[in-house]
Order: structure tokens, then C-alpha cells, then sequence
């Protein structure tokens, strides 16, 4: 069975103790899945140079981001 529509036609043939193993790898699979997931968080830091001009508290970052005319 290679394909999802070949195991949907083989699970109602499969005995109660073959479902079990089914859903017991399904579900180490999804765990492994998650647990080699990465965030932003994961990833070491990066340098991007030195600043060309600090943040004041006159920087409204924000509203430059709203009053950009791109789509």
C-alpha cells in the first residue's frame, strides 16, 4: 500500500489488533513530526551589521507599515 486510497480500501479488512498497531504508529509518527519541528526561537542568532540609525521614541514603526502605499 503506497497510496492513501489503497489503505482506505484495505482498513475495513484489517483485524482489531492491526487497527491498534495503525493507530499506535500514526500517532508515534505525529510525535516525532512535532518534536523535530523548529520556531524562529531554535535558530542561533544572526548579525546583520551595525545599526544605521537607532529607534527614537519619535519612530512610529507601525504606522510607516499602515500608510505604505505597496499592496
Amino acid at each position: 500500500m503506497s497510496t492513501l486510497a489503497q489503505i482506505e480500501l484495505a482498513l475495513p479488512h484489517l483485524a482489531e489488533e492491526e487497527l491498534s498497531h495503525l493507530e499506535r504508529f500514526v500517532h508515534s509518527l505525529r510525535r516525532r513530526r512535532a518534536q523535530k519541528s523548529r520556531s524562529a526561537l531554535d535558530l542561533a542568532p544572526l548579525r546583520l551589521g551595525k545599526v544605521l540609525k537607532p529607534l527614537s521614541a519619535e519612530d512610529d514603526l507601525l504606522e510607516e507599515m499602515l500608510d505604505d502605499p505597496r499592496p
